[in-house]
């Protein structure tokens, strides 16, 4: 025993207090189950009972609007003189609602009225103002379906609103309404309960202190209103309604604001108080009953448990007496005792004391057992000894084996061990070990520095392990990278403080790294640097010419047609002559000048000993002349010339990334330029290919923003001198820049790949508007179309036709498609298939610009065309060049023969007008009649030469 003086309590009055306590919770978390239940229950009840009261409320308003109905009705009924002919029908109701409202007041049927006439303007109201839209009085008049609406303000009115007949004809609309105070007071009446309203107050006005609402009405409002005052100030008010509890004058009140139903949200509440002190009670008494019933049933449970613990507990502490023999060792005394301990009263059979005999029988034959084993165990902890001997003999064997090198060193670098691994790469045997150090295996100074550096702080406890990298030479001159983590020894031997060093060899790793880290400043292929290496290499040397006041030149090289070369001949081939390519213009330039490869067949060079524009134009003159001669790459000869584009520094930009930029522009210009040469930067034709860049961009936001537009040029019969068609010119109404004609924008349209989408739009465009002339009674006309040769190659010009036609209700004979001659001719086996369907479509097929391209005679025959237009090129000179008037007069000729009708363009003046029509040109079109017009325009145009009648 140790002596110490600790508290002793009976075991008897253990398991007294442990009852105590077991029973009290369970009992009392019966009664709080019981309680939680019991107020569930409650709340459930006062839910359904308050949703059933704003159920009631609500239904009350609802069928209230009826009787509104019904009084309305009654309204227009009012016997009115019918002597005041001189007044209308609704001055005559309101002069009667004026004199029976009063009446209709009293009686509480109605509480406001309102008349409107047809236009939904106010006659005359009565009783309480109420705003109500314009829209909603007009809409009731118009659908002569009557309108029930509540509103809240300072007050509530619900009102009916009905159109009204007077006379047999519909005059005007007639809305009632009347206060919500009715159907509060037929609730109170099927109720105990008290109900009121509540409104949401204008600002600073409530009643309710912070809640800003405001007590319309309220049932027993004396006492009820203190209610609310008080509830305002405990606690705080949700818009969207709620139910509160309120302890007040000793009882406890329910108060439910349920937002009003049809009006807007949180502008007015309807407000149920209910008295919940009885319920409230009853939960209480109830639980009472349930404490009571426990405490009894814990004192009887005690008494009971005493009556049987009495004996057990004596038997028990005997026992305990007993068994301090068993920590003397005293096994034999022990048995001989406790054998003697049996249950006398065996009439139910054996219980747990005889259970404690046996098992503390047991207990010392058990204990008696462990002194014969402690021998035993001795044994197997010398053989536990030997076998972790064994053990460590092994790993110091796994140590030396490792292929790392493992070495402890002190602070000063004094190696005191080293593996086997370490001996070898390091050239030591066992007898130099001492006398080696380990910082003189190291090869430079920065290694050194560092090594002392950090393991200072090693040794010195700031760190708990660090880590150096070195070079360490073999015995036969070969260089290891070596990567090394040191950590301080925990053990030292004597009073001198070790660190562990393990050295890894990263030597194939270093290697890769440095391959790694050309190849991301290199390109591969032509083993030149890179781009990312080349925009460094210029950036150092525009800071260095910058502080110098030099220059430095930019040239950007494009190999010309190496597209086909890789397409015809493989992109191995390609891949040789961009090697060849890149020593070539290598040869040109001086050793500290730069060639880069940019990508694909693009070449960049950076001279930084050139003083001006001269010196570059040299550089660029040699490399063009060097691409003179051909590649021989395997049995191909091949051709590849270059276009060179040079910028410098600091004429042309003053950074790197603008001098490549505008080096790349200028290699551009060179290529419009046709290839084959040089070009200095210009910032004007920079600018212009910038513009056209930009209109390239606007343009294909300006399709999808619909700023196209058509005009339309009149087309006249020679003869008549009336008009006969119109030919659709697209515009562009550009944001900025204003209405552009075609020749701004065609050209672009057809490069960017969007002359499809826009002559699909011009097709469609056409055939709509040229449906709602007719439609307008325009005379008997066609609507002309261009169409671009690309539109012709296109798979989709039949079915777009067909779409414009079908999309507008337009017919065949009234569209014109207008073809251009060189690319009919040129492409004869795409166009003429197609051309010949929509000819038998019913649609007009003319020939544009003739005479400008082939005007080939046998084609002409051959084609579906049934109109041929002379260009306005050759109308011009007419009076003028004699052989241009030949040329019409034969062509003129020539369609008389093949039953064609032509149309002669540009005709401008009275004489260019003559000689067309006295050769037999039918349709005449150009400025001499009218220029192109818009849709309104064309139809003024129209109406002023008497084609079509003005609209009154």
């Amino acid at each position: 025993m140790d002596g110490t003086h600790r508290s002793f309590l009976s075991l008897r009055w253990k398991i007294f207090i442990l009852l105590v306590v077991v029973l009290v919770g369970v009992q009392g978390m019966y009664a709080f189950f019981s309680l939680s239940q019991l107020n569930d229950q409650f709340k459930l009840q006062r839910k359904q009972i308050n949703a059933a009261e704003v159920a009631r409320l609500n239904g009350s308003v609802e069928a209230s609007y009826q009787r509104l109905l019904e009084a309305a009705e009654l309204l227009p009924l009012i016997d009115i003189s019918q002597d005041q002919d001189s007044i209308t029908p609704l001055a005559r109701l309101s002069q009667g609602i004026s004199l029976k409202f009063d009446a209709y007041q009293l009686t509480g049927s109605v509480n406001a009225a309102y008349l409107y006439d047809s236009h939904a303007r106010m006659v005359g109201f009565w009783g309480e103002k109420v705003h109500v839209k314009e829209e909603e009085i007009q809409q009731v008049y118009d659908t002569e379906r009557p309108l029930r609406k509540l509103v809240c303000t300072s007050i509530c009115i619900r009102y009916v609103a009905i159109p009204i007949q007077l006379n047999g004809s519909k005059q005007g609309v007639l809305m009632v309404g009347r206060f919500l105070y009715d159907v509060i007071y037929d609730i109170k009446q099927q109720t105990t309960l008290d109900i009121g309203l509540a409104l949401k107050a204008p600002e600073g006005a409530g009643e309710l202190g912070s809640w800003g609402l405001l007590i319309n009405s309220l049932t027993n409002r004396s006492q009820n209103h203190e209610l609310l005052e008080q509830l305002s100030r405990e606690q705080s008010f949700d818009p969207a309604g709620g139910s509160y509890v309120l302890a007040y004058n000793d009882r406890h009140y329910e108060i439910l604001y349920s937002p009003l139903k049809g009006v807007n949200e949180g502008a007015a509440y309807w407000v149920v108080l209910d008295d919940i002190s009885g319920h409230l009670l009853n939960i209480r008494q109830s639980l009472m009953s349930y404490l009571l019933m426990g405490a009894g049933g814990i004192l009887t449970a005690l008494v009971l448990l005493s009556l049987l613990l009495e004996k057990p507990i004596r038997f028990f502490s005997l026992l305990s007496k007993e068994l301090s023999q068993l920590s003397r060792g005293e096994f034999s005394e022990f048995r001989q005792v406790v054998s003697g301990f049996h249950n006398r009263e065996k009439l139910l059979g054996q219980d747990e004391r005889d259970l404690l005999v046996q098992s503390a029988m047991r207990l010392s034959e058990q204990l008696e057992s462990l002194e014969d084993e402690v021998a035993e165990r001795t044994d197997s902890l010398e053989k536990s000894r030997q076998a972790l001997t064994k053990e460590r003999d092994f790993l110091s064997g796994l140590l030396d084996t490792a292929p790392l090198v493992i070495i402890t060193q002190n602070r000063k670098g004094d190696l005191r061990s080293v593996n086997h691994f370490g001996l070898q790469l390091m050239d030591l045997d066992g007898g130099s070990l001492r006398k080696t150090n380990f910082i003189n295996t190291l090869q430079r100074e920065d290694e050194r520095q560092d090594f002392l550096a950090q393991t200072g702080r090693l040794m010195d406890g700031l760190e708990p392990e660090v880590r150096t990298d070195s070079v360490l030479l073999d015995c036969l001159g070969h260089r290891h990278d070596i990567s090394w983590l040191h950590a301080r020894l925990r053990h030292s031997r004597g009073d001198e403080s070790l660190m562990l060093s393990i050295g890894m060899d990263i030597s194939e790793r270093k290697r890769a790294e440095r391959r790694l880290h050309w190849l991301a400043n290199h390109d591969p292929l032509t083993e030149r640097p890179n781009r990312l290496f080349f925009m460094d290499c210029l950036n150092d040397a525009i800071e260095k010419s910058r502080s110098l006041s030099s220059s430095v030149a930019v040239l950007f090289i494009d190999l010309d047609r190496f597209k086909e070369v890789n397409d015809s001949l493989g992109h191995q081939v390609g891949d040789q002559l961009l090697m060849v390519a890149a020593k070539r213009i290598n040869d040109c330039i001086r050793e500290n000048d730069l060639l880069a490869r940019q990508g694909g067949d693009e070449f960049s060079v950076l001279l930084t000993s050139v003083r001006d524009l001269e010196g570059a134009e040299v550089v660029a003159s040699k490399i063009l002349q060097v691409f003179q001669q051909p590649f021989w790459i395997g049995e191909y000869e091949i051709v590849v010339t270059v276009s060179v584009g040079v910028s410098l520094f600091p004429d042309h930009a003053d950074d790197g990334s603008s001098l490549i930029k505008h080096a790349d522009v200028a290699m551009f210009q060179a290529k419009d330029a046709g290839k084959n040469c040089y070009y200095i930067y210009d910032v004007e034709k920079d600018h212009q290919r910038f513009e056209r860049f930009s209109l390239g961009a606007d343009l294909r936001k300006g399709i999808q923003n619909n700023e196209l537009v058509l005009h339309y040029q009149p087309q006249i019969d020679a003869v008549t001198e009336k008009i006969v068609g119109v030919e659709a010119l697209v515009r562009w109404q550009h944001p900025t820049a204003g209405l552009l004609s075609p020749d701004r924008f065609i050209p672009l349209a057809e490069e960017l790949d969007l002359i499809i989408p826009l002559g699909e739009w011009v097709l469609k465009e056409a055939c709509q508007q040229m449906q709602a002339w007719i439609r307008q009674g325009v005379p008997d006309m066609k609507v002309a179309v261009n169409l671009a040769g690309q539109q012709i190659a296109h798979e989709r010009l039949i079915s777009s036709v067909e779409e414009a036609l079908e999309a507008s209700g337009l017919s065949a004979d009234h569209l014109e498609l207008e073809v251009t001659e060189n690319f009919v001719i040129r492409q004869p086996e795409v166009t003429v298939g197609k051309l010949t369907y929509l000819r038998e479509r019913g649609i007009t097929l003319a020939m544009d610009d003739f005479g400008t391209g082939y005007s080939s005679l046998s084609y002409l025959k051959k084609l579906p065309i049934d109109r041929l237009k002379i260009d306005r090129s050759f109308v011009k000179d007419i009076g003028i060049d004699r052989d241009d008037e030949s040329i019409i007069k034969a062509t003129l000729a020539m369609c008389q023969s093949l039953g064609l009708v032509v149309v002669a363009e540009g005709v401008e003046t009275p004489d260019q007008l003559s000689f067309m029509r006295d050769n037999g040109c039918q349709i005449i079109q150009g400025y001499y009649y009218s220029k192109p017009l818009s849709a309104d325009q064309l139809m003024d145009f129209l109406v002023s030469t008497g084609q079509l009648q003005a609209e009154v």
